[in-house]
């Protein structure tokens, strides 16, 4: 007994896949970036501000899990998800995801109006892709893309601080690098199959995805130089080398290893992982302890 209480439990966390979190620290960026990481009350905001879109995103995953239960049946991997498998029924799954929506709501109108309308944003964007936005081709990787940069728009409004052009741009090509790699991942894993898990792959090839991926990374590496170029600092633009090795070592996952499925594999690999942390570094140095050594040598 005590061990189907455990399982059922477990589904149920599954169902709200905390393991897409992760995209949700995009809400720390506008403390990082306004130099304010040392204010505590800020940073209380921006974890209130996570936790919120982070219960929010888990009941959008939820819906979406709930519409797309017959075709995800035909994924090799996503048939074992809670829903499709039979182990969380649709009204135990939408229920949850009702509690879960209200409560990040609530959080967010906690938080102000102009946190609470940025939610609803995000709201309104996921819940297009999940309806209509999703069968359209390339259209479905913006709409993707667009509740990437909301995230970062949210972190910049929860603390108060201007929203850099810069970061939107920058945060919008990376998502569609992204998105763009993973619809790359499931026609490669499911090959003639894949019109029968999403009718948009259909559209869709393994070479045209390549040249977006391309193009999407190309494009990015050039507007992440050129913030780094005009930054305060002219020092982050150390960490352009950090930002060409991810994307390349994430290229190389998905074509040498058939990763890209999920971004969250990435976390999976060593060199990516250490590549992360050394740019993380970088961006903290350049921010926080560059500054203070002028300083102390000015002295």
């Amino acid at each position: 007994m005590a061990g189907e209480s455990s399982g059922r439990i477990k589904a149920y966390i599954e169902l709200m896949r905390p393991v897409q979190w992760y995209k949700n620290v995009l809400l720390f960026l506008g403390v990082l970036f306004s130099h304010k990481l040392g204010d505590f009350d800020l940073l209380f905001l921006a974890v209130l501000g996570f936790i919120s879109f982070c219960a929010i995103a888990s009941s959008v995953y939820i819906t979406n899990d709930i519409v797309d239960r017959n075709r995800d049946k035909a994924h090799p991997r996503k048939a074992m998800r809670p829903i499709p498998s039979g182990r969380v029924g649709v009204g135990s799954a939408a229920f949850l995801g009702a509690i879960l929506a209200a409560t990040g709501i609530s959080i967010a109108l906690y938080l102000g109006w102009e946190f609470f309308i940025v939610a609803l944003m995000y709201v309104g964007i996921s819940s297009s892709y999940s309806m209509i936005l999703k069968n359209i081709a390339i259209v479905d990787a913006i709409g993707l893309a667009a509740g990437f940069v909301v995230r970062a728009i949210a972190g910049a409004v929860v603390v108060s601080v201007a929203v850099s052009p810069w970061l939107v741009i920058c945060v919008f090509l990376l998502a569609l690098f992204l998105a763009f790699s993973k619809r790359r991942h499931e026609l490669a894993l499911l090959g003639e199959d894949a019109k029968n898990h999403r009718d948009i792959l259909k559209d869709y090839s393994v070479h045209m995805t390549d040249d977006m991926v391309t193009v999407s990374a190309s494009t990015l590496i050039i507007a992440y130089s050129m913030w780094t170029f005009l930054a305060t600092s002219q020092l982050m633009m150390l960490t352009i080398p950090f930002a060409i090795y991810g994307l390349l070592r994430y290229m190389f996952l998905t074509h040498m290893s058939k990763g890209g499925g999920e971004p969250e594999e990435v976390f999976k690999d060593l060199p990516s992982v250490a590549n992360m942390l050394c740019w993380g570094f970088a961006i903290f140095f350049v921010l926080y302890l560059a500054p203070r050594l002028q300083l102390i040598g000015g002295g």
